[in-house]
């Protein structure tokens, strides 16, 4: 997405995030924890993403009870299915 976006890859995790919001504000929380999803076969890397992204991850993991990483990497695979 970063190359069809002309742009670096931390900007396209941003603005996935910030669609992410969105579209929680739309429909709402997520009402369970999605299963543990297993480190095999993931990639780890690091990228930057705004202080309030970071803030209000924070607050949806702490109400959901889910990791950073999963929202995240909800976040990327819904905005990539679109």
């Amino acid at each position: 997405m970063a190359k069809k976006l002309n742009t670096t890859e931390s900007a396209a995790l941003r603005k996935i995030i910030d669609a992410y919001f969105k579209d929680i504000e739309k429909k709402g929380l997520p009402y369970e924890p999605l299963r543990k999803i297993s480190p095999i076969g993931l990639k780890l890397f690091s990228r930057t993403i705004t202080k309030e992204q970071d803030r209000k991850l924070r607050e949806l993991a702490e109400k959901t009870g889910r990791k950073i990483s999963e929202l995240a990497r909800e976040a990327a695979e819904g905005y990539l299915e679109v």
